[in-house]
C-alpha cells in the first residue's frame, strides 16, 4: 500500500513539478511569455485549484468519463444493494454482486485512492501558500468521498494515508477525524468571510462556482449527516455535531451540492448505463414503495413499460427484484422493464451529491431523538416532502401528505424464469405518508430514501443503519454463508489485493472491524456489520 499511495501522490504533483521547470535557472530574458512562472501559479491560486476538478469528479465518479468504472464503483453496488435499481442483464454468469457473491468490490477502494485522496494531500501539502478557503473546501469534497468509502468497507487508511505506517484505521477514530476535518473547513470559511473573490477557482470550482457561503453550508448540512450516522452508536457525540451542524447553517429551500457542467462537461454515468447501454432498471423495491404509495415521483424517475410484449400484466411500472436469475439480455423481457426517465437524468444533468431535502429529513430525525433541530419532527418531515416535490417540479405535495390509506405494493413478477410465483412477494412495509408519530421513524427514512433517489450509497448506509426502508430480500444470496439467508449485505470484502499484498495492514483491519462491532464476528466478509450499524 505504501508503495501505490507513493505512487499516486508522485503523478499528483506532476503539475506542480513542470510549472517549477518553467522558470528553474533561466533569467527573466528567457521566459516563455506563453508560459505561467511559479509567481503567478501561486498568485492565482491555480496551483491549487487545479486540483478540484479531479476531486469533485471521483466522489460519484467520472473523472475521465469512462462511465464502465462508476458502474462497478457504485451501480452494481449501493445502487443495487439500495433497493433503488437492478441489472436486466445475467452478469458474471447469475453469480455476482447482486447476488452477495463478491465481484465488484475492488474499485470503490481503487477510484477513491487513485482519484480523492491524492489531490487532496496535495492540496493540504500547499495550505500554506494558497487562501485558506481553497483547503477548506478541499476538506470538505475529501470528507464526502471517503466518508462513503469507509462506510463501505469499514476500517481503511484514512488518519495515516502519507504516513511510513500505513494501517487501517478504525471507523470510530476515522469518524473523529471526519468531524475534526469539518470543524476545521467552517472554522475558515468564516474566519475569511468578505475576503476578495479568488477567480482562478470560478471555473475550478464544479458545485458553486467559488460561492464559499454555499460551501460553508455543505460542511455543515454532511457533518450533519454524519452525526445521524453515528447516532445509534454514540448518541451524545451525534447530538453535540448534529445541533452545533444545524446553528452554523445548513441546506435549505432548494439549495443543494452538485457537480455541475463546468468549462470541461462531465457525463452523468447514469444516463450511459441506463440509456446506451441498457444496463440497469428499476428496482422492485421503487415499484413496491413508490407505486403503493401512488408517489408522483415514481413517473418523474422512471419510464412506463407501455405496450412492451415482456411486460404483458398491463401494469404501467415494472421493476426487477434484486438478486434473481435473468436471461441473457438479447431478447430478454427484463430489458422492457421501467428504466431511469431520460428526462430526469440525461448526459448532461448534473451530478446530485446533497439536497435541502435530504437535510429536512436528518433534521427530523433528530427532533424525534428529542434534540435542538430547528423544527418538529412533523414539520421537517413534511418540509422534506415538499421541498423534495419542488426540486422535481411536482408542485403541491399536500394531497399526498394528507393520505393515510396507501401502502406499499405486493410484487408480482410475470417473467421468472423458474415458473410459478418464484419471484413474487408481499410488500415489505405497511408504511403510509401521513405523519403518525408511532411510525414516525420509518415515514422519515422511507421519505428520505425516495428524495435522495438516484444517490444509492447513501441510501444504502442509511438502510444499514436504520432498517428503513423495509426492503425486499434478495432472491438467491449466492454468498456461501457470508450474508446469512434472509439478511441483507453489510460492507463490501476488502479487495483481494490488501489482503495479498499488505497482509499485516489488512490484520489490523479486520482486528479493527471486530472491536468496533462485536458482531462482525465473519470477519472480512459482507456479512460484517460495521462500527455504526448497530440496529
Amino acid at each position: 500500500m505504501k508503495m501505490n499511495f507513493k505512487k499516486y501522490m508522485a503523478a499528483g504533483f506532476t503539475a506542480l513539478t513542470l510549472l517549477g521547470a518553467c522558470t528553474s535557472g533561466f533569467e527573466d530574458k528567457n521566459l516563455d511569455p506563453n508560459k505561467i512562472t511559479n509567481d503567478q501559479a501561486y498568485a492565482d491560486f491555480i496551483i491549487v485549484t487545479g486540483f478540484f476538478p479531479q476531486l469533485s469528479r471521483s466522489v460519484y465518479y467520472n473523472f475521465d468519463n469512462s462511465n464502465w468504472k462508476w458502474q462497478v464503483q457504485q451501480n452494481l453496488n449501493g445502487d443495487v444493494f439500495s433497493g433503488y435499481m437492478a441489472p436486466p442483464t445475467p452478469f458474471a454468469g447469475n453469480a455476482n454482486q447482486t447476488h452477495y457473491l463478491m465481484t465488484w468490490n475492488l474499485w470503490p477502494w481503487l477510484l477513491a485512492y487513485e482519484n480523492i485522496m491524492p489531490p487532496a494531500a496535495n492540496i493540504e501539502k500547499l495550505k500554506d501558500e494558497a487562501d485558506q478557503r481553497l483547503y477548506a473546501a478541499s476538506l470538505v469534497l475529501k470528507v464526502l468521498g471517503m466518508h462513503r468509502i469507509t462506510d463501505i468497507y469499514g476500517p481503511i487508511p484514512y488518519n495515516s494515508y502519507g504516513s511510513d505506517a500505513v494501517t487501517f484505521d478504525a471507523q470510530s477514530s476515522i469518524y473523529a477525524k471526519f468531524f475534526e476535518e469539518l470543524d476545521l473547513a467552517i472554522d475558515l470559511f468564516e474566519a475569511n468571510e468578505g475576503a476578495d473573490p479568488i477567480p482562478a477557482f470560478i471555473p475550478a470550482d464544479d458545485l458553486f462556482g467559488a460561492d464559499f457561503a454555499q460551501w460553508k453550508k455543505l460542511a455543515a448540512s454532511l457533518k450533519l449527516r454524519l452525526a445521524m450516522r453515528v447516532s445509534e452508536v454514540d448518541q451524545a457525540l451525534a447530538q453535540k455535531m448534529a445541533e452545533e451542524a444545524i446553528a452554523t447553517g445548513v441546506f435549505e429551500g432548494q439549495e443543494l451540492a452538485q457537480v455541475g457542467q463546468s468549462t470541461s462537461p462531465m457525463i452523468n454515468p447514469l444516463a450511459t448505463i441506463a440509456h446506451g447501454w441498457n444496463d440497469i432498471k428499476m428496482g422492485a423495491d421503487m415499484e413496491s414503495i413508490l407505486g403503493g404509495l401512488k408517489d408522483p415521483r415514481l413517473g418523474y424517475y422512471f419510464t412506463t413499460v407501455g405496450d412492451n410484449a415482456g411486460v404483458e400484466d398491463g401494469r404501467t411500472f415494472a421493476g426487477i427484484r434484486s438478486g434473481v436469475n435473468l436471461p441473457d439480455k438479447a431478447g430478454s423481457p427484463y430489458t422492457a422493464y421501467s428504466g431511469v426517465n431520460p428526462n430526469y437524468i440525461s448526459q448532461t444533468t448534473p451530478v446530485v451529491l446533497m439536497t435541502a431535502a435530504e437535510v429536512y429529513f436528518l433534521r427530523a430525525e433528530a427532533a424525534l431523538n428529542g434534540w435542538n433541530a430547528g423544527g418538529s419532527a412533523q414539520d421537517l418531515y413534511e418540509m422534506g416532502v415538499q421541498t423534495s416535490f419542488d426540486q422535481h417540479g411536482l408542485g403541491d405535495a399536500s394531497a399526498y401528505l394528507a393520505d393515510d390509506t396507501s401502502v406499499p405494493s405486493d410484487y408480482t413478477d410475470p417473467n421468472e424464469l423458474t415458473g410459478g410465483n418464484d419471484y413474487d412477494i408481499a410488500a415489505a412495509s405497511q408504511v403510509k405518508v401521513k405523519y403518525n408519530a408511532s411510525m414516525a421513524k420509518e415515514q422519515i427514512l422511507t421519505q428520505k430514501w425516495i428524495a435522495m433517489f438516484p444517490e444509492g450509497m447513501e441510501a444504502w448506509a442509511e438502510f444499514r443503519r436504520t432498517g428503513f426502508p423495509k426492503l425486499f430480500p434478495v432472491k438467491f444470496n449466492k454468498s456461501a454463508g457470508e450474508v446469512n439467508e434472509g439478511d441483507f449485505i453489510s460492507r463490501l470484502a476488502y479487495p483481494s489485493q490488501e489482503r495479498d499484498n499488505n497482509p499485516d495492514a489488512y490484520a489490523d483491519g479486520v482486528a479493527n472491524l471486530k472491536s468496533d462491532n462485536p458482531a462482525a464476528s465473519k470477519g472480512d466478509s459482507a456479512g460484517s456489520p460495521l462500527w455504526w450499524d448497530v440496529d
